[in-house]
C-alpha cells in the first residue's frame, strides 16, 4: 500500500502548504478593517470597497483552511463520547461516520461548482458601488472544498489502516 502512503503524504503536504499560505490573508484583512474604521470614524470617509473585499478575504481564509483544519483535528467533534475509546475503536467509529462526511462534502463540492460556473458565466459582481467581482471567490471555494474532500479521504485511508491492522 505504498501508493496510499504516498497519496496521504502528498495531500497532507498540499493542505499544510495551502493552510500556511492562506494564513497570510489575515494581514491584509486586518489592514483593510483598521483603515476603514479609521477613515470612517475620524474622517467620515469610509472605503467603499472594504466590506466587499473583507467578506471575500474572510471567506477565502475560512474555506481554504478547511483541509488544514481537518489534518490538525480542529473541527468540532464529540470528545465526550470518543475520549474513552481505544484508537482502533475511534477509527472504526470514524469509518462508520465517514460516508456522511464524504457525501456531505461531495454535495457541497457539486453545488459549489455549479454556483461558481454560473457566477463565472455571468461575471457576477456585488451590487454595491464598487462592483467587486464575486466569481473569483466562488472558484476558490471549489478548490477549498476539494482540498477538504481529499483530506477526508486521507483520514478514511488512515482509519482503515488502524482499524484492520
Amino acid at each position: 500500500m505504498k501508493w496510499a502512503e504516498a497519496f496521504c503524504h502528498s495531500v497532507d503536504a498540499l493542505n499544510e502548504c495551502v493552510g500556511r499560505y492562506t494564513s497570510f490573508i489575515i494581514a491584509p484583512l486586518v489592514v483593510i478593517v483598521v483603515a476603514d474604521v479609521l477613515l470612517r470614524y475620524i474622517f467620515a470617509k469610509p472605503i467603499m470597497w472594504a466590506w466587499d473585499i473583507n467578506i471575500q478575504l474572510l471567506g477565502i481564509l475560512t474555506i481554504m483552511g478547511g483541509g488544514y483544519t481537518h489534518i490538525s483535528g480542529g473541527h468540532v467533534s464529540v470528545d465526550l463520547v470518543t475520549s474513552k475509546l481505544s484508537r482502533k475503536r475511534k477509527a472504526i467509529l470514524d469509518l462508520i461516520t465517514a460516508p456522511f462526511f464524504l457525501c456531505g462534502i461531495g454535495v457541497m463540492l457539486w453545488q459549489t461548482a455549479a454556483a461558481a460556473w454560473a457566477s463565472l458565466l455571468s461575471r457576477e459582481a456585488y451590487t454595491s458601488i464598487s462592483m467587486t467581482p464575486i466569481y473569483p471567490f466562488k472558484i476558490l471555494m471549489i478548490v477549498g472544498v476539494f482540498l477538504l474532500l481529499i483530506q477526508g479521504i486521507v483520514k478514511c485511508i488512515r482509519d482503515l489502516k488502524v482499524a484492520f491492522h
